[in-house]
């Protein structure tokens, strides 16, 4: 009876993930792994056949093995197990050829209930009833997966065994992709690897791949996303698209272009031209300003001129690639090239190959060297036999750290931010410094109304390239302008016209909550990024803020539709009632809109329930934030409040504004929901308080309100998070120009 294995693996990442769950099977099954072949009775090599090179291993491996361990049992899996010529010449040595879609009837197969085999494309295809990639994998690492959401290739480019050895394209369902992410990224996995041999090319129902991205995107934790391999013909706009603007998937761009030359990528069947290549890089460098482009090339095609050959090297010098994987060309059995002259000399080869790689050597020294000085985030992944942490950039770009103390074997597997102060020939050296230093920065202007907090995030927009995302609940809504108090007017300095957000966004009778605007705000955030501008939230409703700031995970919460119901129906009085019994101080920092809309608040006792607290559905944000306060004192504050309440009165119109919204179709019952000056303005209008009643009540009430925003901003700091209050602009400016350089 087996009992132990040895397992070896060649070639890609594909074969690595899918060892690992041939490791999984085998050790479910009570078979034990072990690091020495002598000690098992059952040897299983995971081939790969893309290379000449690879193949030789294989044979020097089963002989080797069979040699010192006679009665062990070889099993060959992978991409040569299908190979005729490889079962003959192993045919005394190892004891199965099995392909890998077949790992689960491995111990059949072994006793002699041989599964039929055949090399017909058909065959060779993953089925879905195999579902051999359902299996849960033994992850190799503890914070970096591979995670195959397919396996076979349509493309049959005339060098590559891949849709021979693999078959056809078939792939994953989205739903069982995601659920093995979010187990990874819940048990803190921070780096996921997307793998196909085409990855563009995936598709699930209405799913493709950018929407894929997408999806596992909005997962949330401190997690970055790459993917393998993808092929120039299947990127798409929208993929491009979902690259720039989610920071969550690494700047890096693996994009094998294999020829220079037009009649040799014809000749290998890649169905794209130069041309096309060079397009793809600007498009995604202009969507995804950094990205590190890396790709293989192939030098030595059957009938490769040196012309050809030099259009290669014009390709690399206007490219100018972040890495390059050369290889000479291998003629590779069953594939349309294997037919062809393999007429280029293996000398012309190694000098083509040598004449890439000392431009590229070339470039990296130009290019690294303007990386001296600045930080770089940091996946640690070991420490090496100097005592130096080594790991890589989301560029991938291979770095060693210095420790800044001891040595901590807890570092490994997490983010670090490191400085940069030496390179080498393919990646850089540095030391580690503050975590949070290198995050996309975003500026937030908070504080009571009244206070001027537009006015200067205005001009501290136009003095740092900057635009404005609003905070405040009601500026969303259209029509609403002089009650909210959006001032428009004060975005226009000397000609010039500060770009806001989420303003004027949608109408009155939209229903708009919580989870809605901190989605729109994060996609501001990222649209203003990715112009290189400089996002400013500005605002005074607390919970926006936080929601935002302290990334609440809002969406983790799933919505119990026939729950909502009945909670709607009690109506807001006893909904917050019952939230301030649940979350007394969660209950007081709601504004009136909040309050009275039974929606919003049944929406938070659900959150509420379902966690311990609103602030333990967390999560580390994307971006780092700094935190402006404007506050003035009491007195000065009600005296405002008084003055801009006359002025929107008596010359502003706001009380015509109520009027044209009643006229537009907004019920009185929806605007006094609104709270403030829409609900005193509607008392009004139905005659339930004289002018001077509703004037004197509404500038209490808007004091009041003021007031309460002051408390939720100082017990949000009594939380933990730093606010900067500041008494000016210059003050201001000072303490942006500090945090964002």
């Amino acid at each position: 009876m087996l009992s132990k294995y040895f397992l070896v693996t060649i070639g890609c990442q594909m074969n690595k993930a899918d060892s690992e769950r041939l490791s999984a099977f085998l050790e479910n099954k009570k078979l034990k792994e072990v690091q020495d072949f002598m000690e098992a009775d059952l040897v299983v090599i995971n081939t790969c056949s893309i290379r000449q090179s690879a193949e030789d291993r294989l044979y020097g491996l089963v002989h080797q093995i069979r040699k010192k361990n006679p009665k062990v049992k070889i099993v060959v899996t992978g991409c040569l197990s299908r190979r005729q010529d490889v079962h003959k010449r192993l045919a005394d040595k190892a004891d199965l050829f099995m392909p890998i879609n077949e790992m689960t009837n491995i111990f059949e197969l072994l006793a002699g209930r041989e599964v039929k085999v055949k090399l017909s494309l058909d065959e060779v295809r993953l089925l879905q009833g195999e579902k051999y990639l359902s299996i849960i994998p033994k992850y190799q690492s503890k914070f970096s997966a591979y995670v195959p959401i397919g396996n076979g290739c349509n493309n049959f480019c005339s060098y590559c065994v891949v849709p021979y050895a693999r078959g056809r394209e078939v792939y994953r369902p989205t739903a069982e992709i995601i659920k093995e992410v979010k187990a990874l990224i819940k048990n803190g996995y921070k780096e996921i690897t997307l793998i196909a041999q085409n990855v563009n090319s995936y598709h699930d129902k209405k799913i493709n791949f950018p929407k894929l991205l997408e999806a596992i995107s909005k997962i949330p934790g401190d997690f970055w996303i790459r993917f393998s391999s993808s092929h120039p013909k299947d990127v798409s706009p929208e993929l491009i698209k979902v690259i720039g603007a989610n920071l969550k998937i690494c700047p890096h761009l693996h994009l094998a272009v294999q020829s220079g030359d037009n009649k040799i990528l014809a000749a290998m069947n890649r169905k794209y031209k130069v041309e096309h290549f060079i397009d793809l890089v600007i498009a995604i460098r202009r969507a995804r300003p950094g990205i590190a482009i890396t790709t293989d090339v192939i030098v030595g095609f059957p009938g490769e001129t040196r012309a050809q050959f030099l259009n290669t090297v014009k390709l690399f010098k206007k490219i100018k690639f972040d890495l390059v994987y050369i290889s000479r060309y291998s003629p590779r059995p069953g594939t349309v090239s294997y037919q062809m002259k393999d007429n280029v000399s293996r000398e012309e080869k190694k000098r083509r190959e040598f004449e890439l790689d000392s431009i590229l050597k070339k470039g990296f020294q130009d290019s690294n060297a303007l990386y001296i000085g600045k930080e770089v985030r940091v996946l640690l992944e070991g420490i090496n036999k100097k005592n130096k942490y080594y790991g890589k950039t989301g560029s991938y770009k291979m770095m060693l750290v210095n420790p800044s103390g001891k040595i901590n074997d807890s570092l490994v597997g997490t983010f670090v931010n490191v400085l940069i102060s030496g390179v080498g020939k393919f990646g850089f050296e540095g030391d580690i410094v503050d975590s949070t230093s290198l995050k996309p920065k975003v500026i937030a202007i908070l504080g009571p109304t009244a206070t001027g907090k537009t006015a200067l995030g205005v001009k501290l927009a136009k003095a740092f390239n900057g635009e404005i995302i609003s905070a405040d609940s009601r500026q969303v809504y259209r029509g609403m302008d002089i009650g909210t108090g959006k001032d428009l007017a004060e975005y226009n300095i000397t000609g010039f016209k500060v770009p806001y957000h989420l303003i004027d966004i949608i109408n009155p009778n939209t229903k708009f909550n919580l989870a809605r605007y901190q989605k729109l705000t994060n996609q501001a955030i990222l649209d203003i990024l990715r112009r290189n501008r400089l996002p400013i939230i500005v605002g005074g409703t607390g919970l926006y803020l936080q929601a935002v700031i302290d990334n609440y995970q809002l969406a983790e919460i799933k919505t119990d539709s026939k729950k909502r119901v009945m909670l709607e129906k009690r109506g807001a009085k006893f909904l917050f009632k019952k939230l301030s019994l649940l979350k007394p101080e969660f209950a007081a920092q709601l504004n009136n809109s909040d309050k009275n809309n039974a929606r919003r608040l049944a929406r938070y006792l659900e959150i509420s329930e379902n966690a311990k607290t609103v602030e333990q559905k967390k999560a580390d944000s994307p971006f780092d934030f700094l935190i402006l306060g404007v506050d003035i004192d009491d007195e000065a504050m009600r005296n405002k409040i008084e003055k801009r309440l006359d002025r929107r009165l008596e010359k502003e119109g706001m009380i015509e504004e109520v009027e044209k919204l009643r006229k537009s179709g907004v019920s009185f019952k929806r605007l006094i929901g609104f709270g403030l000056e829409y609900k005193f303005i509607s008392y009004f209008l139905q005659e339930k308080m004289s002018q001077e009643e509703m004037r004197d009540k509404l500038a209490i009430a808007i004091y009041r309100f003021a007031k309460h925003q002051k408390t939720w901003f100082r017990r949000w700091e009594k939380q933990g998070r730093k606010i900067e209050w500041i008494s000016d602009i210059k003050e201001a400016r000072e303490k942006i120009k500090k945090f964002i350089n």
